[in-house]
This record gives structure tokens, sequence and C-alpha cells, in this order.
């Protein structure tokens, strides 16, 4: 799955709104540069609260269009930045030597696959459904792993979120 499409499949608009809000404009700046979205806005917007809204806007603009430049630094912004927790928590059930989260192994291929879903199973447990699975397709998408693929708890979590989406009701657990 394509970032655009976790974006969107996970997540849906309104949360990455919600999640753009909490966005420091570093790193809104950040997603509109390696997105390849256009920054600079009309000469009549001045005030900060302004220019944010409008590139939030854009960077949600570009995702539901399918960029998946900007939905993949979206996504690293994100889980970095908001996520690390989640990210320290999976690598420490796996073993995997991090730095706050951060890692260079490509695990996904190294450990067995029913060690991976076991850990990331404990995850659902302790975060929120649309994070772990927006978490565990990213990283899967980034090994280029198929470790994930047709895994029943993230293809609960897609049900549970496209569900959400057409009642307008928040996803139970995300």
């Amino acid at each position: 799955m394509q970032p655009a499409d976790i974006c969107l499949s996970y997540l849906g608009g309104e949360r990455i709104a919600q999640i753009l809000e909490d966005f420091s404009s570093p790193r809104v700046k950040a997603v509109l540069k390696e997105g390849g979205i256009k920054v600079k806005l009309p000469s009549g917007v001045i005030t900060q609260k302004k220019k944010r809204q409008m590139w939030q806007s854009r960077i949600l603009s570009a995702i539901e269009k399918g960029s998946d430049e900007a939905a993949s630094e979206f996504l690293q912004q994100w889980l970095l930045n908001h996520e690390r927790p989640l990210l320290m928590d999976y690598l420490d059930a796996l073993g995997v030597k991090h730095r706050a989260g951060e890692t260079d192994d490509s695990f996904l291929f190294s450990i067995p696959a029913e060690t991976l879903r076991e850990a990331a199973g404990g995850l659902f447990e302790r975060f929120p459904n649309d994070t772990v699975a927006a978490y565990l397709v990213y990283i899967a998408h980034q090994q280029q792993a198929t470790v994930f693929d047709d895994w029943t708890p993230l293809q609960r979590a897609l049900r549970v979120q496209s569900a959400s989406a057409k009642s307008d009701d928040p996803a139970p657990g995300g």
C-alpha cells in the first residue's frame, strides 16, 4: 500500500487534519517542501494562523489527490515527532536496536513473521488502532515487506476506519 492510500485508508481526512493541527510550523513546512507543495501564499495572507490553515489545507488536498511524497513526509513527521513511544515499544518488544524509535535495520525480514505480528498485536492494546495500523503498514511499505498483508487485525482496523468515515463517528480505539 502506498503512503497516500495508508493515510486515507487508516486515518482519513478528518484525522489527518487533526494531526496537522498539532504540527509545528517547521513540520508543516517540511511536508510542504518534501511533498512538492507550493509554500508561497497570496500576499494578503499575513497572520500565522491563516498561513497554517492554508498550508494544512494544501497538504490534505495533496494527500487526497494521491501525492505519495506528501503523504510519506506527513507520516514520517507525525510518527517520529508525535508517536515515538509507539515506535520505541514495538522495536523494544522485538529486541531491535534503535535510537529513540529510529533504526536502519530491515527488521521485517530478519525477524519471524509470527514474532512481528505478536508484538504488533500488543500495540493495538496500548495505542489507538488507526495509529498502530498506519505505522505498521507504513514500515512495511518502507521495507517493501509483505508480513502484514492480509493480517486480520489490520483488516479490522481498515474496516473500522471505513465504517467510521461512513457514519462520521470516531473509530473505537482510535
